[in-house]
Formats: C-alpha cells, structure tokens, sequence
C-alpha cells in the first residue's frame, strides 16, 4: 500500500480500492469528528451501544454449562470491552468500490451526509498504537454475517476458570457475528478488553470526506479549517487541501472526488487572519502549492 508523509486523495490515481487492502472508513458526525481533531484519537465504544442486540449476549447459551462464570462474563462484557467499527472497500459484479460511497453508511452514522467519514490506514494505526495493543488482548478482524446470529453452543468452548478466559476463548462467535442484514457495512472491527482509554489516528489518516450537505456548507468547513490552521493544534501542518474529499452522485452511481480546489478557495478568502496567511506560506514553501 502507498503510504504518504501527509494525508492525501489517492484513489483513482495511484491506487484502486479492493476489500482487505488495509483501508478502513469510520463514520461519524460533524460535531464528533470535531472533537476527534481536537487531539487525533478515537475513543472505543462499550458494547451497551451496539445496533445488533445479539452480539456479545451471553444469554443465548446454554447457561447451565458454566452459570457463574457466564454470568460474570455478561457484567465483564459491558464494564471491560470495547469496540471500534470501521467499513472497507467493497465489490460489485467484480468492481472495487471505495468504502467511502455507501450511502447507507452516510445517512446511518454520518447524519444524513452531514458528517464525516475518516480513511485510516489499518498498519499505521496499529503501529500508532502498538504499545497498548502489546499490553491487551484485543482483535481487529471482519465481522461475518449469518441469518442465524446467536452463537452455536457446539462450537463454544464453556471450560473457563474466569470471565477473562471465557472472552479469550470464544471471541469470535462473541463479538464478530452480525446479523445478515448488516452484510452490506463490510463491517472490519477492533475489539479490545480492559482499556477504556482513547486511540491515536495521528499519522494514520489517509484522507478525510466530508459528506455532501457537509460539503456545500462553507460555514462547517471553515470551522474544520479553523482547527487545522491553529498553529496550537495537534492537527497545524499535518493537512493539507488535497487531504480533503466527498462523496458525489452522478448517472454512474457514488463517486469519491477530490475537494482540493474548494478547500483552496475558503483558505484564499480567509488569507488577512494571520494564521490562515501563515497556512498558505507553509503550502507554497513546504508542500508544493503555489497559491498567490
């Protein structure tokens, strides 16, 4: 995979889009991804917010098999586990699709493509964060999706002294089974116990889309520019406009579009705040811009 210094539009140039080439999409809200750019982390969610009620539900095995310790463990599962949900690339009749053009996706988690959806490139995130992943048990797997989505009882192991154990063994049934009808969010998830703190994305961002009605809101995008030209921000000369895209509806179906050139434009009118003048002189002098 091509990795750049600064995050960037690659698709449909330098590389084409295919499920499992390690490109991960979080959506989110405008007023979350702001606060996400406030320190470039993402916080795990607890498993009392899922949308599927099955998952991570003890009370559909046989409980008699080992009471107290599933017992335990469905305390253990909502005070101690934490997920990350992320989509991927996907494929129709033989064509990668860019995990950026689910509408479904937009109008589910991006408030109805008034929201964000951040590309993040999954080595470099778990290079980010390799020291806490070294010190948890964690997974960062596809979800697979059956009609049936409680898990078979033949094929849990229930011999476990702790709540702990129980997790580590059965994992897979536990928290990487959906119900069929999520198939279409290509869902690639991390799941990590004992850890309630948040995740580093910086360095990890390949681009970021803002969703359409986002898009033609030059008021909420000058609120995002405000953050990335702060020189007081974590996020000051990690951005540039070329990191920006959206997603676009035309005859052919969903397309993911640079936006380089409207960012451009809001900067420009903005160049008398000094700060906006210092993010241009960075362009011209250190990314390759000429803009006057």
């Amino acid at each position: 995979m091509l990795h750049t210094k600064l995050p960037a539009y690659l698709y449909g140039n330098e590389e084409l889009p295919y499920k499992g080439d390690g490109v991960l999409f979080h959506y989110t809200k405008f007023e979350k991804f702001k606060l996400i750019m406030e320190d470039l982390t993402l916080l795990p969610s607890s498993f009392e917010r899922l949308n599927d009620m099955n998952e991570g539900n003890v009370h559909n095995m046989n409980l008699s098999q080992n009471f107290m310790i599933m017992y335990n463990t469905d305390k253990y599962i909502k005070e101690k586990c934490r997920i990350i949900c992320f989509s991927q690339n996907y494929d129709i009749k033989g064509f990668g699709q860019e995990g950026t053009n689910h509408p479904a996706m937009w109008a589910h988690y991006a408030d109805n493509s008034n929201g964000v959806c951040i590309v993040i490139d999954k080595e470099a995130f778990i290079s980010k964060n390799k020291d806490i992943f070294e010190n948890h048990f964690y997974k960062f797997e596809d979800v697979e999706y059956n009609l049936f989505n409680t898990p078979d009882d033949e094929k849990i192991d229930f011999e476990a002294e702790t709540e702990q154990e129980f997790i580590k063994k059965n994992w897979k049934p536990l928290f990487f089974l959906k119900h069929k009808d999520w198939e279409n969010e290509d869902e690639h998830r991390l799941f990590i116990m004992d850890y309630d703190g948040k995740l580093s994305i910086d360095g990890c961002i390949k681009y970021i889309v803002l969703g359409r009605k986002l898009f033609l809101d030059n008021i909420r995008i000058k609120e995002l520019l405000d953050i990335i030209v702060n020189p007081s921000s974590i996020c000051y000369h990690k951005f540039t406009p070329h990191s920006f895209a959206t997603m676009c509806y035309n005859s052919h179906g969903y397309d993911t579009m640079d936006i380089a050139s409207k960012i451009l434009s809001i900067v420009k009118s903005n160049i008398s705040d000094p700060i906006y003048k210092n993010y241009v002189e960075w362009l011209n002098t250190e990314q390759g811009y000429n803009i006057s």
